[in-house]
């Protein structure tokens, strides 16, 4: 039986755990499959990257995830990983803003709202009001700003919420929805009516707050895991120009180097706005809706001092920066305080997040210039005058995508396009969610889902020998090259369906 070609373009987080799963279900279903995962980047994984140097370990972007999606830990425990999990230190609980140019601990529960100088008295009172708080207003998609202040006041909305969600999505509050990215929220209004009866109500089934885990040797563990399992099905620094139906009816893949490849299913693990790009020129509509999908850049500078030059106890996850105190920091992570093994004896590494939508044009500045900036505005908060003894920077202008009002409608709108174009497939933190278990937990759904509609008849080595042997084909080509000659971006014209536009657009034409 021929194996179905699937080729899986972004070699991040959502791309490795979706060609991981999809392996899987293949030898489970016994479905014969020829698998590719291409990725432009010389390394794996999009942002969940680990350094190691000198002692230090430092991630050039998220550091761990909550272990309140049981995908991330099933995924390690298929990748015999579960003894390397590690649980963020005690006092991680322990977070912090910056009022009035001071750290204040937020409040972690009613007993500390009450000695927190996070809020004044008013705001206290007013947050302890929610459950009288009127209800949402209908037909309207709220921002998480107007949620928040709703439900909580206006100076916990400001000083609480919008801190938070600048430091978990580089965006604005104002900008946000909060169906899209807070549905929790939403579902526990709906249900409970408030959001302190509902999280009371969750406490009495035992769902108390989540853990933060990682692994002992950071993210990059995960990363590798998969990048292994794959093999020679990952191929690094091959980039994808576009994607476009073939007389054949398969799906053809031009690559950076010249190449075409063909294969039945493409999924594009990666950003709606490089998503757009691939396929601008076979679908005008679809290219459109993604391209609607906005994503904040970040600049993340990591710094590395003795404790004794720090003036104050890292006793704590660390702090988030409040919009009224004017700082290019969204916030800056206690790295040696949150879990072990990050840096050397005697040393304390600190992670600043600068820019995001209030300073959209920080991602743009050197490596020089944004450890500079790091250092001036620590050196505000905490009083860090030395110097650091070591630095790392990371630049990432398409960090998380944004998903601002409106948000549903358009990934429901990109959806109905897309199934237009049946092989096609759409996948990653542009549509369900940002954060990282949310990007495993679509890559798994979708593999199933994609694995369901394959062919299940067994091999005819299985046939002939009833061995029980893998279905994905180690040994075969993972896409069969149709042209090494092509200039890249263009497809050989013998080999490109009549629906496809012959040369620059002419309105909406599909794949």
């Amino acid at each position: 039986m021929t194996p179905t070609r699937i080729a899986i373009v972004g070699g991040g987080i959502t791309g490795l755990s979706l060609a991981f799963t999809l392996q899987a279900e293949a030898r489970r279903r016994r479905t014969p499959v020829d698998l590719v995962v291409l990725e432009s980047s010389p390394e794996p994984g999009g942002h969940a990257r680990t350094r190691v140097e000198d002692g230090f370990l430092v991630e050039a972007g998220p550091n761990g995830f909550l272990d309140r999606e049981p995908e991330t830990l099933a995924l390690a425990q298929e990748l015999d990983l579960s003894s390397r999990l590690v649980e963020a230190r005690a006092e991680a609980k322990r977070r912090f803003i910056v009022r009035g140019g001071r750290l204040r601990r937020v409040p972690e529960s009613p007993a500390t709202l009450l000695t927190s100088d996070a809020l004044s008295l008013a705001g206290k009172l007013r947050l302890l009001l929610e459950p009288f708080a009127p209800g949402p207003p209908a037909g309207v998609d709220e921002t998480i700003f107007e949620f928040a202040r709703r439900r909580i006041g206006h100076e916990a909305a400001e000083m609480l919420v919008d801190a938070a969600v600048s430091g978990i999505s580089a965006g604005d509050s104002r900008e946000l929805s909060v169906a899209a990215q807070f549905p929790l929220m939403v579902e526990m209004e709906r249900e409970h009516g408030s959001l302190i009866k509902a999280m009371i109500a969750r406490r009495k089934r035992g769902m108390g707050p989540p853990r933060l885990l990682s692994f002992d040797r950071g993210l990059g563990v995960l990363v590798s895991a998969l990048a292994a399992r794959l093999g020679n099905r990952l191929r690094l620094g091959t980039a994808v120009r576009s994607v476009d139906r073939a007389f054949s009816g398969a799906w053809q893949l031009c690559t950076s180097d010249g190449r075409v490849l063909e294969a039945d299913h493409v999924v594009l693990a990666v950003s709606a706005r490089a998503a757009a790009g691939m396929i601008a020129h076979g679908d005008a509509e679809l290219a459109e809706a993604l391209s609607g999908i906005p994503a904040s850049g970040v600049t993340l500078a990591a710094l590395a001092y003795r404790v004794e030059d720090v003036p104050r106890s890292l006793d704590g996850y660390g702090y988030l920066v409040t919009r009224p105190e004017g700082l290019t920091t969204l916030g800056v992570v206690w790295e040696s305080s949150l879990f072990p093994d990050r840096a050397p004896s005697g040393m304390a590494l600190v992670r600043v997040f600068l820019g995001g939508a209030r300073r959209r044009h920080v991602v743009g500045l050197g490596e020089e210039r944004a450890v500079a900036l790091a250092r001036e505005e620590l050196r505000a908060v905490l009083g860090i005058r030395a110097e650091p003894a070591r630095t790392w920077a990371f630049r990432w202008p398409f960090a998380i995508a944004q998903y601002t009002v409106g948000h549903l409608d358009r990934v429901a709108r990109i959806r109905a396009c897309a199934g237009r174009h049946p092989g096609l497939h759409f996948c990653g933190a542009s549509y369900d969610g940002v954060s990282f278990n949310h990007a495993i937990a679509g890559g798994r759904r979708l593999a199933r889902a994609l694995a369901a509609t394959l062919p299940t008849e067994p091999l005819e080595a299985e046939l002939r020998t009833g061995a029980g042997s893998s279905v994905i084909l180690p040994n075969t080509p993972v896409l069969e090259r149709v042209s090494s000659r092509s200039p890249p971006g263009v497809l050989p014209e013998s080999s490109r369906s009549p629906l496809s536009p012959p040369a620059a657009g002419r309105g909406k034409a599909r794949l």
